[in-house]
């Protein structure tokens, strides 16, 4: 039995685990569920090593709530900030803990049993903190040949990439950082984005890739939509949809398309849905009391940062001393 029981080891699970304890939460009653081998699954996979990890992500204004708060920092000083949180505020995490199955108990203090790869847990909170950069978004209109499985990426972190042929395929800040980041690999680089100009774009990301392209560094290919992929021994043969892009062959392509929300997950345990997705309040409580979204799951499909999910960690926080365990000012 535990208080509360927290599903995802990222900045907005690691965040709530932390305001429990400081909110007089036995730190034995807390812990947090991650299918990964280590916290930080995503920062790990799709950020490169010098990649800073911005504390602004996407506009975001960089105020924080609560106990944490990051600035700038590069992705080693990323880990090792969260690795010193976890041994500061004693965070328990089961790791490689899949969790498959989740229900709620109608009897006894209990008011969930999660069904894990490491284990049956209950518990009378539980806090769904999953990242959506888990399950990228993959795209629909064309097939992806099985036999090129190495040579479409969905991260840039499964391979080292160096002097290569590269299509990166979208028009966010991910696609912008992955474009900057190949370049001094001694990659030739192509962006392919479905609309003319890009607005999704933080103004440094922005005026870096457009600076990027005035130097010859990087070629945009705008307006351009992938038709099909073709095996081309060994190597993606691109067809897009508009005359004026002609078929290229490329030795390496890397979708930056965003993530999309476990829904189905999500379904399993009765919370409402609309047409924007899970209902929630301002403190991520759904219509299931005692459970809670947090993280990338309540800031929508613009986005957020690491600092809007220790934000959305301190809101939860405080509904749930309000309304389902006992804590300490």
């Amino acid at each position: 039995m535990h208080d509360l029981i927290i599903i995802g080891a990222g900045p907005g699970g690691i965040a709530l685990a932390a305001e429990a304890f400081a909110s007089g939460v036995d730190p034995s009653q807390i812990l947090i569920l991650e299918k990964g081998p280590t916290h930080n699954s995503a920062i790990r996979q799709l950020y490169p090593e010098k990649k800073l990890t911005t504390a602004n992500y996407k506009g975001f204004a960089a105020r924080c709530e609560g106990l944490l708060c990051v600035r700038d920092m590069t992705k080693p000083e990323t880990l090792q900030f969260f690795d010193q949180i976890i041994s500061d505020y004693h965070v328990n995490i089961e790791f490689n803990a899949e969790v498959f199955g989740m229900r709620r108990l109608e009897d006894g203090g209990a008011r969930f049993l999660v069904e894990s790869s490491q284990g049956v847990y209950e518990s009378k909170v539980l806090a769904c903190a999953i990242g959506i950069f888990g399950r990228p978004n993959k795209p629909k209109e064309y097939r992806l040949p099985p036999s090129l499985k190495e040579r479409l990426l969905f991260d840039m972190t499964s391979f080292q990439i160096q002097n290569e042929d590269v299509l990166v395929v979208g028009g966010g800040d991910t696609a912008a950082e992955y474009v900057q980041y190949l370049r001094p690999q001694g990659n030739r680089i192509a962006l392919s984005y479905r609309k003319a100009d890009f607005t999704r774009l933080n103004q440094q990301n922005h005026d870096a890739l457009l600076a990027m392209e005035q130097r010859g560094e990087v070629e945009i290919l705008r307006n351009s939509n992938i038709k099909e992929i073709e095996d081309e021994a060994g190597r993606p043969r691109i067809t897009f949809a508009e005359a004026e892009h002609p078929t290229r062959i490329f030795d390496r392509l890397i979708f930056a398309l965003g993530g999309t929300t476990p829904t189905n997950f999500l379904h399993t345990l009765g919370i409402t849905f609309n047409g924007d997705g899970a209902v929630f309040d301002e403190s991520g409580a759904t219509n299931v009391p005692g459970l809670y979204l947090i993280g990338d799951l309540v800031v929508g499909k613009k986005g957020g940062s690491i600092i809007t999910a220790f934000n959305s960690a301190v809101r939860a926080m405080k509904s749930i001393c309000s309304h389902d365990l006992p804590c300490q000012p």
